[in-house]
């Protein structure tokens, strides 16, 4: 399989976009860095599906090659639809060209938790929806499994299995990189690095609360739980809540907000969207979260990757930040209050732990570049057959 010429899809609207928008621009980029890593040569390129000039190119896309799909789709041997659809009679015009021409769908997001929530909750909105049935297979992302497996089976009628998760710090070293180079020119108030002298703490809020999987209800309710201890009130010096203009406006939720002592002692305040390293170097001591169904995520390895204090409920990834169990409030705060009390002792175990725990999805890692060597083997001699996945090691159990 050597030398095959592989398309991810893009969406770009613009090559002025950041890369911060969304993580599925993180999601192909990090894809293809992993595939450019064979030693089967791979000529990896992204597919625009938007006719886009990118003879000036974003710095994230300065060791990148991407065409405007329609210019490049039928020279591939592989297209992985990714960051944009396609229609379903381009894929067949170019399967149609040589049985050999294949098609994988990589699927990342919560996508039947957002079918689900469009259908009850947005039944009137002019949306027209197509979906594709001519995928060879559909690869998703493990923390996907227990909600999108049959859901993608059925919908596509095809062959849907879980591939291993796949993450790069570079894009976060860039950004981190200029926060230094702002704190040293006056730009920034501080540097990227914690700082385990502040003796009281900022909490910080990141969910999108865009829906139910990422939303910052439970862990506010963390925060106040630790603050209505003896550690939290000596502790914390208040909670910013990021994307949480909108969810501020919301009466319900102001409902409950409002009986919270850290409300009434207005440590609380709802913030604009910012991007990670920013919001968590300039302002954050420490980053509480919560899933719903989607248990891996790329701010718990970013957050832990730059050395702070990420607390979260994600069962895939125990070992990385730290971890409470469940919707428990109360472990929740409790873990918390560890976190108040003793991280800055044991920052040196805690970015030891982190480092081995990053490393299994690291998209440099030589297993995971053989594993997806493999896969995609296997999908031209027969199709990948039912895989065990072990989320302890991002790898399966029984590849041939």
């Amino acid at each position: 399989m050597r030398e095959l010429k592989i398309g991810i899809t893009s969406g770009l609207k613009s090559n002025t976009e950041s890369i911060w928008t969304n993580g599925i621009k993180q999601n192909i980029l990090i894809l293809s860095k992993l595939l450019r890593k064979s030693t089967n040569d791979y000529k990896v390129c992204l597919l625009n599906t938007f006719n886009v000039d990118f003879t000036n190119k974003p710095s994230y896309l300065k060791d990148v090659d991407i065409h405007y799909f329609d210019d490049k789709y039928l020279e591939m041997d592989l297209i992985i639809i990714m960051g944009a659809q396609v229609e379903d009679s381009k894929i067949e015009k170019f399967k149609s060209l040589s049985p050999d021409k294949k098609v994988i769908c990589y699927k990342c997001g919560s996508n039947y938790i957002l079918s689900t929530e469009n259908i009850l909750f947005k039944p009137n909105e002019p949306k027209s929806y197509t979906f594709e049935k001519s995928f060879d297979e559909i690869w998703y992302i493990p923390q996907q499994h227990e909600t999108n497996q049959g859901y993608y089976h059925t919908l596509y009628r095809s062959k849907a299995i879980i591939v291993p998760f796949v993450w790069h710090n570079t894009y976060l070293v860039d950004a981190v990189l200029d926060i230094e180079k702002g704190f040293k020119s006056g730009r920034f108030k501080k540097g990227f690095a914690y700082n385990p002298n502040n003796q009281k703490k900022v909490l910080g809020i990141m969910e999108p609360n865009l829906n139910i999987v990422k939303f910052c209800l439970l862990p506010t309710m963390i925060a106040e739980e630790s603050y209505r201890g003896k550690v939290g009130k000596e502790k914390i010096e208040k909670l910013m809540i990021t994307n949480g203009k909108e969810v501020a406006k919301n009466s319900e939720f102001m409902g409950i907000v409002r009986t919270f002592d850290l409300f009434n002692d207005k440590k609380i305040t709802a913030e604009s969207r910012y991007q990670t390293s920013y919001i968590v170097t300039q302002y954050l001591d420490v980053v509480i979260c919560h899933q719903l169904l989607n248990p891996l995520n790329y701010l718990y390895l970013d957050v832990a990757y730059m050395g702070y204090p990420v607390l979260h409920n994600a069962p895939m990834c125990k070992d990385i930040g730290y971890y409470y169990e469940g919707s428990s409030t109360i472990d929740g705060a409790k873990k918390l209050d560890w976190i108040l009390e003793n991280h800055d002792t044991n920052m040196d175990e805690y970015n030891t732990r982190n480092k081995k725990a990053l490393w299994r999805y690291f998209a440099e890692n030589p297993e995971l570049v053989k594993i997806y060597d493999k896969l995609i083997y296997n999908l031209y001699n027969g199709g990948n057959g039912d895989l065990i996945y072990d989320e302890s090691t991002n790898c399966y159990t029984n590849l041939q």
